[in-house]
């Protein structure tokens, strides 16, 4: 049984705190890139499984994580646009 919601934020509100770490560690990741010490660092890493390790990490702040789609398909999907109509200009029973 869900409650009411009484206070708080709103449903669907982004958290302030969360969305300012999220872009200062971008604007910190990004920065390390592009002065070219990322570059050297990564290189300085042997194994290159371990360097692939850090570069999915840091990813993890810079991109949107990628979800699966799942599709199923459905008698409603199945029906063609005049078997639509027709349904639809039947009256309510």
């Amino acid at each position: 049984m869900t409650r009411k919601k009484t206070g708080g934020r709103k449903q669907g509100t982004p958290n302030k705190t969360t969305a300012s770490m999220k872009k200062a560690i971008s604007e910190l990741v990004s920065e390390y890139w592009e002065t070219g010490m990322m570059r050297a660092d990564l290189l300085a890493i042997k194994k290159p499984s371990e360097r692939l390790a850090l570069v999915e990490r840091l990813i993890q702040y810079t991109t949107p994580k990628m979800q699966a789609v799942a599709f199923t398909e459905t008698d409603e999907q199945t029906k063609t646009i005049e078997d639509r109509l027709i349904e639809l200009s039947q009256p309510k029973k």
